[in-house]
């Protein structure tokens, strides 16, 4: 196999630093703002917008709406009921105090003696028979689904 040659002219004749270097432009002197503050509020920014999160911000207020339209209605709800149980306990006062006035107002043994005097008997002296009673059982009525269920097994015996 023949030895390739060394390269030796690259290292022998390179001094370093003699590169040809990249030519530089000179550095311009930066003007200075000529515009007023008030141009920079007059332009017009462009702002991208998601119609994704338009759709999501719009279902979140229908959501809040209705929320707050429960709970009202919720509230109204609450108001009724306890006006309701108000008129319901005082209609109960009434009612017991209306029933101890009516009871008050006869007396057991007269009215007893009245009741013996027209031919009533006490409860006690009356003979009792235990009769036993057997209701029949009402015949079933056909139903649709017995009709077709009737009509099915007609047509596949």
């Amino acid at each position: 196999m023949i030895n390739k040659p060394k390269i030796q002219y690259v290292g022998q004749f390179y001094v370093y630093g003699s590169e040809a270097q990249k030519l530089e432009t000179k550095k311009q002197r930066r003007k200075p703002k000529t515009r007023l503050p008030l141009a920079h509020v007059e332009r017009v920014q462009k702002i991208g917008v998601d119609p994704v999160a338009l759709v999501a911000i719009v279902v979140a207020l229908v959501l809040l709406t209705v929320m707050v339209a429960g709970a009202l209605q919720i509230r109204q709800d609450w108001i009724q009921y306890t006006t309701m149980s108000d008129y319901l306990s005082r209609l109960n006062r009434e009612n017991a105090r209306l029933s101890k006035e009516y009871r008050a107002a006869y007396d057991l043994e007269e009215i007893r003696s009245k009741a013996q005097g027209l031919g009533l008997v006490p409860v006690e002296g009356v003979p009792t028979r235990i009769i036993s009673v057997t209701v029949p059982e009402p015949e079933p009525e056909r139903t649709w689904l017995d009709d077709l269920v009737w009509f099915w097994e007609g047509l596949f015996a």
